[in-house]
């Protein structure tokens, strides 16, 4: 963004009458680092949930906990093995 833009961007927001709760929630936006990503990069399709990195991330941390020695799974081979985790929730 240009200087004049942020400018223009920042009389427009002193002229909103915002309260002090959503001043800070819009700083922390503001502040937020970017997490956008190219999905493409990750996945054929282009999901949108790839898109976001924080969300990569997440899936990377999940398979690494998985291949750990004390991970635990439950193995669903029938109807009323999944009905069963179901109901469990």
């Amino acid at each position: 963004m240009t200087t004049i833009a942020l400018n223009n961007l920042w009389r427009y927001l002193q002229g909103l009458a915002l309260t002090e709760k959503d001043r800070k929630w819009l700083a922390g936006k503001l502040q937020e680092p970017t997490y956008h990503v190219d999905p493409y990069t990750i996945s054929p399709s282009g999901d949108k949930f790839f898109a976001d990195s924080r969300n990569v991330k997440a899936v990377e941390n999940d398979i690494a906990a998985a291949h750990k020695p004390e991970a635990k799974f439950t193995r669903l081979e029938t109807k009323e093995d999944i009905m069963q985790m179901i109901n469990a929730l």
